[in-house]
């Protein structure tokens, strides 16, 4: 899959995301059950998270560098992100998603480390999350 294809692979699938997260009532975002253990805004957030890494990952990658994928607890990352509010949230990954969008952007041919990361890490990651949490609102 080529940089172009990639990218809007990635847009359409935060665009279908924002639709489901959208349509969950505001008195729904915070109650766990999507997942054991997570609301539908530990989700978002672990998105929005696992994305800007991906970000990190591929900037590092372009400047020729190793990956260095850290340890990093989930624990950490819902304490974190449990303490944001919804908008927060949601602006923290448009900014991530754009910064990894650029990051792979700079690739002129993507090798196949950033693609995975950019894959796994940004739509193939939106599209599972927000099944789960359609799933959640619809039931």
């Amino acid at each position: 899959m080529d940089r172009e294809e990639l990218l809007k692979r990635e847009d359409e699938a935060w665009l279908e995301s924002l639709k489901v997260f959208a349509a969950l009532p505001p008195g729904r975002r915070d109650v766990e059950g999507v997942v054991p253990g997570w609301s539908a805004h530990d989700l978002v957030w672990h998105c929005a998270f696992w994305t800007g890494y991906a970000g990190d990952v591929l900037e590092r990658l372009q400047r020729g560098e190793p990956a260095e994928v850290e340890d990093v607890s989930e624990a950490e990352i819902l304490t974190a992100g449990r303490g944001m509010g919804w908008d927060e949230i949601i602006m923290q990954a448009e900014q991530n998603r754009e910064r990894a969008r650029a990051a792979l952007s700079a690739f002129g041919d993507p090798p196949e480390e950033a693609v995975e990361w950019f894959t796994d890490d940004t739509f193939d990651h939106y599209k599972e999350h927000a099944a789960e949490i359609h799933t959640f609102n619809t039931s």
